[in-house]
């Protein structure tokens, strides 16, 4: 099972729960196991702190009504769900829960209760994504509930690796009925030539024969994936240079309106020598929508097409 057990971290704000719908869905898909997990700041109270206050024991109860009020929720339907209340602070606690429980995703959207800011997404995540190495789906966008029913459309920038190849496999693994469009992506970086006077035709020819050849090397590339996929589904390829791969991604992302995109961390993807995790960051921050990043924590080999109820 590609996904066995999820993770669901939620702080009881509206922002948290905008991750709600991705979780279910996913989890209906793999019949995976859900944890909802709140994590209570540490507070005195009476002379006692943590579990020995009062204080602790009422907002205990509290998260609990809550997490359990959430497992009756449509969003969570025929979900095996469990509720976990635990102290300490968020991200640590959370970083804890994923390698105590076998976490192999963790679901989280990108703001919680202190609300949306000009980072791609808050401190907790930020701390919990950098601590865990595992794979995780990040909920950008605050206003549209896609996941809730199934992706429809699905983006897959792809770097020519094998380990990019990955994020394939799990979109064609979110694509049970076959319907959905996946857009297999590969863009041709045009090579940096530092140089303190304009090219000569010698270096600009140069240039352009090795565009061409990793051009024709990317298009054979895309298009043995949708061979291999597209028997049983909707594939289409895309093949892109730009000088700034990025912006070009942003771009692909404004003209096709993905609900999500998937890719594999860190990114293969060449920016000027920028390193990979630095360029997914970016594309983190540039494109806003769900981003499911795979990391090596999973074995996306051989057959995983779920149990979708």
């Amino acid at each position: 099972m590609l996904f066995s057990r999820i993770l669901l971290p939620l702080d009881g704000s509206a922002h948290a729960e905008h991750a709600l719908p991705h979780a279910g869905h996913i989890a209906r898909l793999f019949g995976s196991r859900l944890s909802l997990l709140r994590v209570l700041g540490g507070v005195e109270a009476n002379g006692h702190t943590g579990s020995e206050s009062i204080d602790w024991r009422l907002r205990r109860a509290e998260a609990e009504r809550y997490l359990n009020a959430l497992k009756g929720d449509q969003r969570l339907r025929d979900v095996e769900t469990e509720v976990v209340v635990t102290e300490g602070r968020p991200a640590e606690r959370i970083a804890d829960h994923v390698r105590r429980n076998d976490i192999q995703l963790v679901i989280m959207s990108s703001w919680g209760a202190g609300g949306e800011s000009e980072f791609p997404h808050g401190g907790t995540v930020f701390k919990v994504l950098a601590s865990t190495g595992i794979s995780y789906l990040v909920v950008n966008e605050v206003e549209r509930t896609s996941g809730s029913e199934g992706y429809r459309r699905i983006l897959v920038p792809l770097d020519g690796s094998y380990q990019a190849e990955a994020a394939a496999h799990v979109a064609v693994a979110l694509d049970p009925g076959h319907d959905a469009d996946i857009l297999l992506c590969h863009v041709v970086s045009e090579p940096v030539m530092p140089r303190r006077r304009p090219l000569t035709d010698t270096e600009r020819s140069l240039k352009e024969r090795l565009i061409e050849c990793n051009r024709r090397v990317g298009g054979g590339y895309l298009e043995e994936l949708r061979d291999q996929f597209g028997g049983q589904h909707r594939i289409r390829i895309r093949l892109e240079v730009a000088r700034n791969p990025v912006a070009c991604i942003t771009e692909l992302c404004r003209q096709e309106v993905p609900d999500l995109m998937i890719l594999t961390a860190p990114s293969g993807i060449d920016l000027k020598g920028g390193s990979g995790e630095s360029i997914l960051q970016s594309l983190l921050s540039s494109t806003y929508l769900p981003t499911l990043v795979i990391r090596d924590n999973l074995n996306t080999s051989g057959d995983f097409t779920g149990n979708a109820k």
